[in-house]
């Protein structure tokens, strides 16, 4: 190893056949490279060495580092020039993500509540129609070919006819300019009613809920309601899924926030959710905005935590595979699909650059366009930094004013991973992002340290338990059928 670092070997070396890539060792025994076109290989200590100093004619796994690109044929430029093409299309498609809260009022007030819910009698909180149509506007004036529409928390459904309006319209919208579309809806289920869900259904709006492990837990995160939280979206949560079951659409979902309460119970966490027939779980790390901020302290736990909470899931999760239950973990699934597909999956925050700004933004109640979910959120915290713009009375002067903010270029260039010291060179560059909100929050910076940055640290953990288990023939075939789950 010390000759292959020697300044004379170095400068003797011939690139003709290798071209760039990274590296790190995985273990004892083998090394993990990738390269631009995000494939990657194993290669033995011994390999290795013969790759790094160019010697590779010889190699065992020759044939296949020629597959994955890492050496060049005749063929090479052209097939890493489609692959990056492939891979970053999004990039000419601004904005396709489209967060509208039409309302700020709700029925719980949950310990973890990103969102500073309003009190279910300021109504001055609700988007009126008038906002709602241009909202739409605005939206449809994007060039993306393919829109989504979702309704978060701060439940949408007190203000459900503004819901109807906006999904309706947008519909008709869609037909008329031929993009494709796409609704959800994030609610806690508890206003959900027969004629609403039939209603919902019909126009094709997908429906997800938060649940949080058994009724004592969940019940205790999202206090504030009058009633059984617990009971009510579970008794939702079986009829969403017979009825999608009857229209032969995927199951019911629901989220899941990881708190203190929550952090060791990752077995009956998992086995609620198969109960109640959900086929897949987010292990959704705590954010630290408005309630799950002022108290953080009692919610939150450490990276270390959580990296080993991970870890038992999905070890959990893979075992129940082995033993024919049908069950994905959603994180992972997504770097799946980033380490074995050819386009990008569009998981927002997991990019580069990131989604924030140019293809995810949130219309607040009031016309304001925020650059996310969560800048909006800070908005709620007295901090107005990440606001876009104010709708405009024209379609195409709310678009030009999202898209020519100064936010939307600052979100473009933080996010942009190949010129990030620490983030450029690391070897999972290709699959993993940087949230700028979140460093923005906890480090006073968008501009987060590379090694201070909580989130990229834990991509990395749970890459690297990814990248563990396929190396494994038998987890390897169970986590490629999760791909495009």
């Amino acid at each position: 190893m010390n000759k292959m670092l020697t300044a004379q070997n170095i400068s003797n070396l011939n690139n003709e056949k290798i071209p760039f890539f990274r590296f790190k060792k995985f273990d004892n025994t083998k090394y993990i490279i990738t390269n631009d076109a995000w494939k990657f290989i194993f290669l033995n200590n011994a390999d290795f060495f013969l790759y790094v100093s160019w010697e590779v004619d010889n190699l065992d796994q020759y044939e296949e580092l020629v597959q994955k690109w890492f050496i060049k044929d005749d063929s090479y430029v052209d097939k890493m020039t489609w692959s990056f093409a492939l891979r970053n299309s999004y990039v000419g498609m601004w904005p396709t993500l489209h967060m509208i809260v039409v309302t700020l009022r709700c029925n719980h007030k949950c310990k973890y509540c990103h969102a500073a819910v309003a009190p279910m009698t300021a109504k001055e909180f609700d988007m009126d129609m008038k906002t709602a149509e241009k909202v739409v506007d605005a939206i449809f004036y994007t060039n993306a070919p393919s829109l989504t529409i979702e309704f978060q928390w701060w439940e949408a459904l007190v203000n459900y006819e503004v819901v109807q309006f906006i999904v309706e319209y947008a519909t008709q919208k869609a037909i008329k300019l031929k993009k494709s579309l796409n609704f959800s809806l994030v609610s806690n289920l508890t206003l959900m009613t027969e004629e609403k869900l039939t209603r919902l259904l019909d126009n094709w709006v997908d429906i997800c809920s938060s649940l949080d492990w058994d009724e004592v837990t969940h019940n205790s995160n999202r206090s504030g309601y009058d009633g059984n939280s617990f009971k009510t979206v579970t008794y939702w949560l079986q009829r969403l899924n017979d009825e999608k079951i009857k229209r032969k659409i995927w199951h019911a979902s629901a989220l899941l926030t990881v708190t203190n309460e929550t952090i060791g119970k990752y077995k009956e966490i998992i086995d609620t959710y198969i109960d109640l027939w959900i086929k897949w779980v987010f292990l959704r790390w705590l954010n630290p905005y408005w309630f799950a901020a002022s108290d953080l302290k009692k919610l939150s736990y450490s990276k270390e935590t959580w990296i080993k909470f991970y870890q038992d899931s999905l070890d959990y999760v893979l075992e129940l595979n082995k033993n024919w239950v049908e069950f994905t973990e959603y994180i992972t699934s997504v770097f799946l699909q980033k380490i074995f597909n050819s386009r990008d999956p569009n998981f927002m925050d997991i990019r580069s650059p990131s989604g924030i700004a140019i293809w995810w933004v949130a219309y607040n109640f009031d016309g304001k366009i925020y650059a996310s979910d969560e800048s909006r959120m800070l908005w709620r915290m007295w901090d107005d930094n990440f606001l876009m713009t104010d709708l405009k009375d024209e379609w195409r002067d709310s678009y030009l004013a999202m898209m020519e903010s100064d936010i939307s270029k600052i979100a473009v260039q933080s996010s942009c991973l190949e010129w990030l010291p620490g983030y450029s060179e690391h070897p999972y560059h290709p699959y993993f992002g940087v949230d700028i909100i979140h460093n923005y929050k906890t480090e006073g910076n968008i501009y987060a340290p590379f090694m201070k940055d909580e989130k990229i640290q834990m991509q990395i953990a749970v890459l690297d338990y990814i990248f563990k288990k396929l190396d494994n023939p038998e987890d390897k075939k169970i986590l490629l059928s999760w791909i495009g789950k």
